[in-house]
C-alpha cells in the first residue's frame, strides 16, 4: 500500500526526485548541501525506518570519503595554501570543494534510495510506456539491473561453494578462475531470462500497439496537482535565487567567507520549502498512526 510521499501521483514524485539531483548537482553552497543530505536521510528513515539506507552506507561514506579526501590533492586550484605534500600546494579552497561534492554525490545517492522506494517499475511505466515504450522499459531494467545481478552472484556463490568451487579459498589463479566461472553462469542466466522477458512483452503487443492502456491508473486528484504546482514554484524559485546570485557561495578562486545574511536566509527558506515536501507527507502519514 502507498502511504506517505508514496500516496501521491507518480508524476510529482518523479518531478521532486530529478529537481533534487538537478539543485545538488548545480548548487554547491554547502549549507544548502548539508540540509538536503540531512533531508534525504531523514527521508529515507521515516519511510522504511532506513533499512535500505544502512544495507548501502558503508559504500556511501567510504565513496564519499575518497571524493572529499582525494580532490585536494588531485586539484591544486585556489589561493589559500595550507601546506604542501610533494611540492604540491594543498589549498582551502580545494578541501571545501572536495566536502561540498561529497555532500552532493551523497545528496544524490540517498535520494536514489527514496526514489526506489516512492516511484516503483510500475509507476515508472506507467509514466512513460505510453510515450517512450522501449525506452522506458530499458530504463526500467538498468535500474534493477545492478540489485538483480548482485542476489543473483550471491544465489549462484552459495550453489558453486557446494560443488567445490569457492572464490574465498585457494590459490590468487585458484580464485579468479573460480570468479570467472561464476561470472560465466550469472551474465548466460541474467541473458537467458532477458530473452525470455522481451519475447514474452513482444507476444503480448508491448510496444506494437498504439495507444495501449496500463494495468495501473492513476488519476491526478485536487491533492497531487497542489503538490505539483508547489514542487514546480519552490523549485524554479530556488533556480531563480541562484541564477540572480542570491545565498551565492563562491569556492575558486577564492573562497568567500560563510554568512548568514539576509540574501543567505531567504535562499535557505527556499531551500526548506522544497526539501520539506516529502517530509511533510511522511509525517502526517506518521501523525496519523498515532
Amino acid at each position: 500500500m502507498n502511504r506517505g510521499f508514496a500516496s501521491v501521483h507518480p508524476a510529482p514524485c518523479f518531478l521532486y526526485y530529478v529537481g533534487l539531483v538537478i539543485l545538488a548537482m548545480t548548487i554547491y553552497h554547502p549549507l544548502f548541501l548539508f540540509f538536503a543530505l540531512c533531508s534525504q536521510v531523514l527521508l529515507n528513515f521515516m519511510q522504511d525506518g532506513g533499512r535500505r539506507l544502512k544495507a548501502s552506507a558503508r559504500f556511501y561514506i567510504f565513496l564519499g570519503l575518497f571524493i572529499a579526501l582525494a580532490n585536494p590533492f588531485v586539484s591544486h586550484r585556489g589561493q589559500t595554501v595550507l601546506f604542501y605534500f610533494l611540492d604540491n600546494p594543498i589549498t582551502l579552497e580545494a578541501v571545501v570543494y572536495g566536502i561540498a561534492m561529497m555532500m552532493s554525490l551523497l545528496t544524490v545517492l540517498i535520494s536514489l534510495v527514496s526514489y526506489n522506494m516512492v516511484i516503483t517499475p510500475d509507476k515508472f511505466m506507467f509514466l512513460f510506456s505510453s510515450a517512450f515504450p522501449k525506452t522506458a522499459f530499458l530504463c526500467m531494467m538498468a535500474m534493477r539491473f545492478v540489485p538483480v545481478l548482485r542476489r543473483r552472484s550471491q544465489e549462484i556463490a552459495v550453489v558453486q561453494k557446494t560443488r567445490g568451487t569457492d572464490i574465498s579459498t585457494g590459490t590468487f589463479m585458484q580464485r579468479i578462475k573460480n570468479g570467472m566461472q561464476i561470472l560465466i553462469i550469472l551474465v548466460t542466466w541474467s541473458l537467458e531470462e532477458a530473452i525470455i522477458t522481451a519475447r514474452s512483452m513482444r507476444a503480448r503487443g508491448y510496444g506494437v500497439i498504439k495507444n495501449r492502456n496500463s494495468y495501473f491508473d492513476y488519476k491526478m486528484t485536487r491533492r497531487d496537482w497542489i503538490v505539483f504546482f508547489l514542487i514546480v514554484s519552490s523549485w524554479v524559485n530556488l533556480m531563480f535565487l541562484w541564477y540572480m546570485d542570491i545565498g551565492h557561495f563562491q569556492i575558486y578562486p577564492e573562497l568567500t567567507p560563510l554568512t548568514l545574511d539576509v540574501n543567505t536566509v531567504i535562499f535557505l527558506v527556499a531551500s526548506f520549502v522544497y526539501l520539506a515536501i516529502p517530509l511533510l507527507f511522511e509525517g502526517a502519514e506518521k501523525l496519523a498512526w498515532l
